[in-house]
């Protein structure tokens, strides 16, 4: 069984990490190590602002004996431009936005490529979605704690859309902008990072896979390689 790295862009992704993730591959049988590494920059922080400190924070990693299986959670919405991402104006002229982010995971393979040629245990995941849209999975149960007009609200942004992995249409209609709002309406703050996991975790991972059909082919993936 192979250890598994998953590379995330900061503080709230890497806490889904710790959180969900891991004790979900725990239940499932992934008896490895398993870690979650945010992307550093140069000077301090985190972040996926230039794929320099992409390809930094993966090439040791791509170097290790154990030939460990990578992985990303990198946002596709906050792809914008050729220095986050080689290719980045050839995929933006997909229209359709699952072939656009298959052509930036594409994108993304190649850059590891000029660092590890031929590494067969990398999966480039491009989320769809931002990590605030599994919050939109069951909010019944993930806002049970919150006030009732903002449960409500969420489920009224849950009702407009057939898939919670179209709500983030546009980085100004993007999940966490609209449950910002929504907290501001109702006399709350949103805190991205703790609210975010809390609100996850009661919802479950169960109830966000069955909602989020990308989510849940990535995960499968990474089990099946880990346990090959």
């Amino acid at each position: 069984m192979k250890d598994l790295y998953i590379i995330v862009e900061g503080e709230t992704e890497l806490e889904f990490v710790n959180r969900l993730l891991i004790p979900y591959f725990i239940q499932r049988g992934l008896n490895t190590h398993i870690q979650g590494l945010m992307i550093t920059m140069k000077g301090g922080g985190h972040g996926f602002n230039n794929i320099k400190h992409f390809k930094n924070t993966i090439a040791p990693i791509l170097f290790y004996d154990s030939q460990p299986v990578i992985t990303t959670m990198i946002d596709h919405y906050g792809i914008n431009s050729e220095d986050k991402l080689p290719n980045y104006e050839n995929c933006i002229k997909e229209i359709d936005v699952e072939k656009r982010i298959q052509c930036m995971e594409k994108s993304l393979e190649t850059v590891v490529k000029t660092i590890v040629q031929n590494y067969p245990y990398f999966i480039p995941n491009i989320i769809r979605h931002e990590m605030e849209t599994v919050l939109f999975a069951n909010p019944n149960e993930g806002f049970d704690l919150e006030k009732e007009a903002i449960k409500t609200a969420v489920l009224k942004v849950y009702s407009q859309f057939s898939s919670i992995e179209d709500i983030n249409s546009t980085p100004e209609g993007a999940p966490s902008k609209r449950l910002i709002k929504i907290y501001e309406d109702n006399g709350e703050k949103y805190k991205k990072g703790a609210d975010a996991i809390d609100i996850a975790e009661l919802t479950g991972m169960e109830a966000i896979l069955a909602k989020c059909p990308r989510l849940k082919t990535w995960i499968e993936k990474i089990i099946k390689l880990v346990i090959a």
